[in-house]
């Protein structure tokens, strides 16, 4: 049985589950053929459809089903493509001399220091510490972050700026040396 936009469904919900049953399996291998694997393929489609259910959600009634799943679809590959060449051109180094000294390894731990990391990061509301986390600890874009939190990348550029002070003013109340410290030096 074919179906239309004229189709009537009972929630957002429900024709959210219509469309993935539907266009799951053709939208996979679309995206399999635009991106670099199965992996990269099925998370194109995982996000597609979760762009699909938040638009239905917002009252979103398109008029050709097939051609705004696939046109979502295009847009997380060519989305996902951009933030390759994006890292490409930050993470390939030129000179791996120069990005050995930038990356070697500190000569003495300083635990005192992680603690105080673990502690602030601990300490952060919710919100801040998820995209402290995916973008520094994950290397995610901006337009990742904001894709997979569903929101704005203005929202997350804000977000992160908060979490960055958030975690700087932490670390420098964790950090202060104690005042017998200072009366001994």
């Amino acid at each position: 049985m074919s179906r239309t936009a004229a189709t009537t469904y009972a929630t957002p919900e429900s024709q959210a589950a219509d469309l993935y049953d539907r266009f799951r399996l053709p939208v996979y291998r679309y995206c399999r053929g635009r991106l670099r694997s199965h992996d990269e393929a099925e998370d194109a489609v995982q996000s597609t459809f979760l762009r699909v259910f938040a638009a239905l959600q917002k009252g979103v009634v398109p008029e050709c089903e097939v051609a705004w799943v696939y046109k979502i679809a295009r847009n997380v590959c060519l989305s996902r493509r951009l933030g390759w060449a994006r890292r490409a051109r930050v993470e390939r180094p030129h000179d791996l001399d120069a990005l050995e000294d930038r990356l070697a390894a500190p000569e003495q731990e300083r635990p005192e220091e992680l603690g105080g990391l673990r502690d602030a990061l601990a300490g952060m509301p919710d919100r801040l510490r998820s995209v402290i986390l995916l973008r520094e600890w994950q290397g995610l874009s901006y337009a990742e972050i904001a894709e997979s939190l569903g929101v704005s990348v203005s929202a997350v550029e804000t977000l992160i700026f908060r979490g960055r002070r958030y975690l700087a003013e932490a670390l420098r109340g964790a950090v202060e040396p104690e005042p017998e410290l200072l009366a001994a030096a």
